[in-house]
């Protein structure tokens, strides 16, 4: 993939490695670019640094192994090389020549005056500009390469995902499954909304800030975040969320847990902004959720499937077999804006090999009609909400510890969080599926730091 990156008239161009691509100019929707269109609310005479910088500083020390604080980013910049250095626009020093990397103190007072929302919006939109390798790279749209898997032919394999003489495990076993278990037609892009209150920064009897997001099903990039005013629920932010993640990316379906479950909410989505919802009922909807549960109630899963409105999932992995069966049902008679249809969900979980079998129902509403999402695509669209989990909170948790990280003053919680899903969605993009593999693939080798995003 070739290295772009910016070079402002004011910085000179290197020699070395990074010769090409400091004079490349990365403006429009580059990286460099839209960090300098948010705001820098400090006093002229106290910017040593720019904040395009460190901004730019602090995303590629995110991007490292060790970079889940500003202590570890600050370190991560103390080594880093001086034409990388360079690139990122850092100030460079008169009586020496060289660049200087802001120092930690710079670091976290500068992010914690920046504003959060709006970091978001530009980061989000820088994203959902890029084309992802996975979707548009060498092997086609949407396709993948047999040789992928094949050892054999290991040199066929796009060299950011070549790790030795191997292919990184998660990605080769993604592809191969998405070649086993295709969608059906008709699939609609989607993104799933939810929200992760940051448990580390919360100060004595204060809860932590809660952030919102919205992560495409697919693509595993954040298309928008928004920061939950205090003292009240997720439920107002969506909408304005929704606004600034459209453009973003372009999706069609919205699918939200129970506590967005709301009439102003699927109102919302349908009427203003025409999109489908799929929403999961429970008991803050007691009328819809009796109506929806009468209207499954008769017949048998083999009826169903005749019928068309039935359809039944088997999987096996991580240790255990998985039997999804779904059902559907018109939502005449229901009192819940646009309504189309009505659903329910079984899942029997049981350990591969072993006695127990767990089980679960769920009930859920969507406005798209039976021609548009028939029961196989509500199941993959309900399934598929949980990526917000699985590919985006769970891996802030795990990967980069984030309800360790202690920073709470003013807007850094929320500015690292922001950094740390520019950061995973650059991964994402990339075709990595194990992301603490991917940050270990980029620490040590600056060319693939630095071709990592669009400067």
């Amino acid at each position: 993939m070739p290295t772009a990156a910016l070079s402002l008239p004011h910085r000179p161009a290197e020699e070395g490695m990074f010769a090409e691509v400091a004079q490349s100019d990365g403006v429009g929707g580059g990286l460099m670019a839209r960090f300098r269109a948010v705001h820098d609310s400090r006093a002229a005479y106290n910017t040593l640094h720019s904040l395009e910088s460190i901004l730019a500083v602090a995303t590629y020390g995110t991007a490292t192994v060790g970079g889940n604080t500003v202590t570890g980013i600050s370190h991560w910049a103390d080594d880093a090389p001086q034409e990388l250095l360079a690139v990122l626009g850092c100030r460079r020093d008169p009586w020496t020549g060289l660049h200087r990397a802001p120092s930690e103190r710079t670091l976290r007072r500068v992010l914690a005056g920046v504003d959060g929302d709006e970091l978001d919006r530009q980061t989000c939109r820088y994203l959902g500009g890029q084309a992802a390798i996975g979707e548009f790279g060498e092997f086609g749209e949407g396709q993948a390469s047999e040789r992928c898997v094949e050892t054999a032919e290991i040199e066929d394999v796009a060299a950011h995902l070549r790790v030795g003489m191997g292919v990184e495990r998660e990605t080769r076993r993604a592809r191969q499954r998405a070649r086993q278990r295709p969608d059906p037609a008709g699939v609609l892009a989607g993104g799933a909304a939810d929200g992760k209150a940051l448990r580390g920064a919360r100060h004595g009897e204060e809860h932590g800030p809660q952030l919102l997001s919205l992560l495409h099903h697919t693509r595993g990039v954040v298309l928008g975040q928004r920061r939950i005013a205090d003292k009240t629920s997720e439920v107002p932010e969506l909408a304005p969320l929704l606004l600034d993640a459209l453009a973003c990316g372009d999706i069609a379906v919205v699918t939200v847990d129970a506590l967005h479950t709301v009439r102003e909410t699927a109102r919302h989505l349908s009427e203003d902004l025409g999109l489908y919802y799929v929403m999961i009922l429970k008991e803050n909807q007691p009328k819809a959720l009796a109506a929806a549960m009468l209207a499954l109630a008769g017949g048998t899963d083999a009826a169903h499937e005749r019928a068309a409105t039935g359809h039944t999932d088997l999987d096996k992995g991580h240790g255990r077999r998985e039997r999804r069966t779904i059902r559907t049902a018109a939502a005449d008679g229901i009192d819940f804006p646009h309504a189309a249809q009505v659903f329910r969900i079984v899942r029997q979980v049981a350990e591969t090999g072993g006695p127990g079998v767990s089980k679960e129902v769920a009930y859920g509403i969507t406005n798209a009609p039976p021609d548009v999402a028939g029961p196989a695509h509500l199941g993959i669209y309900v399934r598929r909400h949980w990526t917000v989990e699985n590919r985006e909170h769970y891996v802030r948790d795990r990967t980069y510890r984030e309800d360790e990280c202690q920073a709470r003053t003013g807007q850094l919680p929320h500015v690292l969080a922001c950094l740390r899903n520019l950061v995973l969605g650059a991964f994402r993009q990339k075709d990595h599926a194990n992301i603490a593999h991917a940050r270990r693939h980029y620490t040590h080798v600056p060319q693939r730091l630095l071709a990592l995003f669009n400067l």
